[in-house]
């Protein structure tokens, strides 16, 4: 039966469990919903890009010779292996794990040797590069700031090495290149930890439909450590290029999505329980699983005759001996100097533990050249114990510092009564999972860590503080005196959760997920917009992107054509992403670029252009200072300014602002009690900024104020808006749907026109857009646009405000062929008028 499993000749049942997306999947091997990643026929392609390849490399008689590693991808690659046999084409990439350079002339024989044998793509680094790669950004930056053991001091100030930061992107793109080579048509790319954090931003650049995966197996920080990294801003949108981002707990994920809203200013949000985070006009999923191990590899090795004598070639004297086991790399945050300071305590104040209870520590040593020290102090602790209460028949601590074989894994594991780890930082562990399986009947007690983060998922374990002696003291105590009758029980429990929780049902989970990602895409489109022509980018169900050559076409066949472009977020927008709030809204405007196309619209009579804006009459005078045939929209339309002239006009003769000062009292009350809020006047409306505040107890005040204001304000003619850092207090009778209605009723019939183009990033667009449609029902010369991908009343969208210089650009390149459209060095839109003469072209 493939649901009952024999271990240690104990019957256990194998609760296979499935997320309840997968609940209706077939059952494959060991319970693993199956992997299910294409419609069509034939297999369909998973690439698995991680580091080093799951391979081992030796060179033999000057011949190199691989075989699989079952321990890599944190002991996932068998499983992965296995579960998809007959059901996907596992293509791995990444670099060949030797300290050997691998010169030029040998790479095409070993490429083509691990693609046919091994379905492996290697990544070709050479070893310095990897060195400044892993040693010097991988393990010296990147894994404390992860890790949260960050120093600001050793031997003088630390300070960040920009250019380790340049071989990681590097690396990064070459790994790049390799995945696009290999990529073919419907795959999908599983990414695996923080090597390889800002590679899905080079593959969305050219694979803009793939679908993209990415796994950390490690913590993530909080967002108060992370922001310390120079480069955090770039990673963050390196991760985000992902499809879906997985992490092993939700506390890692909450770290994640709070560096989100604080660094970036996005939004997450839960659908049906599912994470996510709105980026560039897409939906990119953030899930939460922990990883398992393979039980079948471990179950069906227990009874082997080699363990028996992997354990005689251990030495150890383990009879009458209450045995403490743990395997721990060499490495700072696994605490293993704290775990034998805590042992070295027992035994001095509990002499009769003495002679009784024995450790065993084995420390194997990894490639990062900063482990030296820990190593030294490892081994001067253990010596320092066994010199103290050691005898000629006892000795307290059995220090391995070595690689040891499976076999002697699990040889341990058969003689340890208690496994102890004491990580002060630990993102993925399965030691735990692995000591489970083999333990015997009797044996299989845990004490953990609580920075451990298996010990959330394992409920028996006696989780501990491992700065805490005496706590971690009295959890040693504990499992010496525990009821044989209750380890028996919670180790049957134990072996049932990691059963139910394998590697198979991890990954294949997490693939479901990818394949199936909530992205609202329902086809493929070729735009030259944005990415470069002939790249696919993504459709959305009836709301399309706004694509250059439609909008060009009806354009050119149009003589009355009028733009109504917002003015935050749409033609301005802060360039600087570490300005925020009131210096973003303050600093903001439209660059060169952009009032260059302005510019050359407005000079055309067949165009006329209305700036809507939110903004002060002063401040749009300024920002358009010196183009004369703009119309200026200022206060949602209070007022007003016609192409041409410089009168400002009130679209309405009285209005009714006696509630000014109610308003403005309520919101500076909460301004007093929020830090990083202010309160920006205007001649008809309030506009309440929190965008500086914490990000969550701005939105809380935000809320409560919201309801205040519609509370106190509701004798007023106005209503209340709220918008993206931002709460707003205005008239009824003001918004840009009325202004909108006034400048068509301007124009009047004669001059009505038969091209519209009507752009807007915010709420106060909708308004927009709403009265635009009314005035102009079914017109295909009618380009309602918002900017960002998101719930509008616009029938188009753009990603960002990128794309609404290119369209501009677009357009003006369209309206006069004799004017070429180029770029100057300030990068500002300049023009040449090309005439032919017999003396030849000249630009004037």
């Amino acid at each position: 039966d493939p649901t009952r499993v024999k271990i240690n000749e104990q019957v256990f049942e194998s609760p296979i469990k499935k997320s309840p997306a997968a609940a209706a999947m077939p059952v494959g091997d060991a319970g693993a919903a199956e992997l299910d990643l294409a419609e069509g026929g034939g297999m369909p392609t998973l690439m698995v890009v991680l580091y080093r390849l799951p391979i081992i490399a030796r060179k033999e008689a000057g011949k190199w010779v691989f075989r699989w590693d079952d321990d890599a991808l944190y002991l996932t690659s068998l499983a992965l292996r296995k579960s998809s046999e007959g059901k996907a084409n596992l293509l791995w990439v990444g670099v060949i794990d030797t300290q050997e350079e691998i010169p030029e002339t040998d790479r095409a024989d070993i490429s083509r040797e691990l693609k046919e044998k091994f379905n492996c793509v290697p990544v070709y680094i050479d070893l310095k590069t990897r060195d400044q790669f892993y040693n010097g950004f991988c393990k010296g930056i990147l894994w404390p700031i992860l890790h949260m053991t960050v120093k600001f001091w050793d031997n003088g100030t630390v300070t960040f090495d920009r250019h380790l930061w340049q071989v990681y992107c590097a690396v990064n793109r070459k790994f790049s290149e390799t995945v696009v080579e290999h990529y073919t048509e419907g795959s999908m790319v599983w990414i695996h930890d923080y090597h390889l954090m800002v590679l899905p931003t080079y593959l969305r650049s050219r694979l803009p439909g793939a679908k993209i995966g990415f796994f950390l197996h490690t913590p993530w920080p909080s967002s108060e450590l992370y922001r310390l990294l120079p480069v955090r801003d770039e990673i963050l949108r390196g991760l985000l290029s992902s499809t879906l981002v997985g992490f092993h707990l939700f506390d890692y994920a909450r770290h994640f999505l709070s560096c989100c809203v604080r660094l970036l200013n996005l939004e997450h949000e839960a659908r049906r329980g599912i994470l996510g985070v709105q980026y560039a006009g897409r939906h990119v999923m953030v899930r939460v699983s922990h990883v398992g191990i393979y039980p079948a590899r471990f179950t069906e090795r227990l009874g082997h005759p080699g363990i028996a004598k992997a354990l005689e070639d251990l030495h150890i004297n383990a009879q009458g001996k209450f045995i403490l086991g743990a395997i721990d790399d060499i490495d700072y945050v696994k605490g293993i100097s704290l775990k034998l300071t805590a042992f070295e305590s027992i035994l001095t104040n509990y002499p009769a533990y003495r002679s009784k209870v024995t450790l065993i520590q084995v420390a194997v040593p990894k490639s990062s050249k900063r482990e030296h020290a820990v190593a030294d102090e490892i081994v001067v602790i253990a010596a320092r114990i066994n010199s103290m209460f050691g005898t000629d028949s006892y000795k307290p601590v059995h220090l391995i510092v070595r690689n040891i074989s499976f076999d002697e894994r699990i040889a341990i594991y058969g003689i340890t009564n208690a496994l102890m780890l004491t990580p002060i930082r630990d993102g993925l562990n399965l030691i735990p999972y692995e000591y489970i399986l083999c333990a015997p009947e009797g044996k299989g007690q845990l004490i953990l860590s609580e920075f451990t983060g298996c010990s959330r998922a394992i409920v028996s374990a006696l989780r501990v503080n491992p700065w805490n002696f005496q706590e971690v003291l009295s959890a040693i105590d504990r499992v010496l005196q525990r009821d044989p009758e209750e380890i028996k029980a919670r180790h049957k429990s134990d072996v049932k959760y990691v059963l139910g929780h394998s590697t198979e049902n991890w990954s294949s989970s997490f693939l479901y997920d990818l394949e199936r990602a909530s992205e609202p895409v329902h086809k493929l489109t070729k735009l030259g917009i944005g990415f470069g022509m002939g790249n696919r980018l993504l459709e959305f169900e009836g709301f399309e992107h706004l694509g250059s050559a439609m909008v060009v076409k009806q354009f050119k066949s149009c003589s009355k054509r009028l733009f109504l472009l917002d003015y935050d977020g749409t033609l301005a927008i802060s360039k600087n992403s570490t300005l925020k709030g009131r210096m973003s809204h303050a600093w903001a405007r439209p660059d060169e670029f952009v009032m260059g196309c302005i510019d050359q619209l407005t000079s055309s009579p067949l165009n006329v252009v209305y700036v809507m804006s939110g903004r002060t009459a002063t401040i749009l005078e300024k920002s358009f200072e010196g183009i004369t045939n703009v119309g200026l929209c200022a206060e949602h339309g209070f007022q007003y300014q016609n192409p041409g002239s410089t009168e400002w006009l009130m679209l309405e003769d009285h209005v009714d602002l006696e509630w000014l000062e109610v308003a403005y009292e309520v919101m500076q009350s909460y301004t007093e009690r929020t830090d990083g809020s202010y309160v920006e006047e205007k001649s008809a409306g309030l506009v309440w900024h929190y965008l500086d505040a914490d990000p969550d107890f701005g939105e809380w005040q935000a809320k409560e104020l919201h309801g205040d204001l519609e509370d106190v304000m509701s004798p007023f003619p106005v209503e209340v808006v709220s918008g993206s850092g931002w709460l707003q207090v205005r008239s009824k009778s003001l918004n840009k749907g009325k202004m909108v209605e006034k400048i068509l009723e301007r124009l009047g019939e004669a001059g009505k026109p038969d091209f519209v183009m009507c752009m807007g990033d915010d709420r106060t667009d909708e308004d927009m857009f709403v009265s635009v449609h009314s005035a102009l029902p079914g017109s295909e010369s009618l380009f309602t646009c918002t900017v960002g991908v998101k719930p509008s009343n616009a029938k188009f969208y753009l990603r960002n405000h990128d794309e609404v210089s290119h369209i501009l650009a677009s357009l003006c390149a369209a309206d006069d062929s004799q004017w070429e459209i180029g770029m100057n060095r300030e990068g500002s839109l300049q023009k040449h008028l090309m005439r032919s003469q017999s003396t030849g072209d000249k630009a004037f």
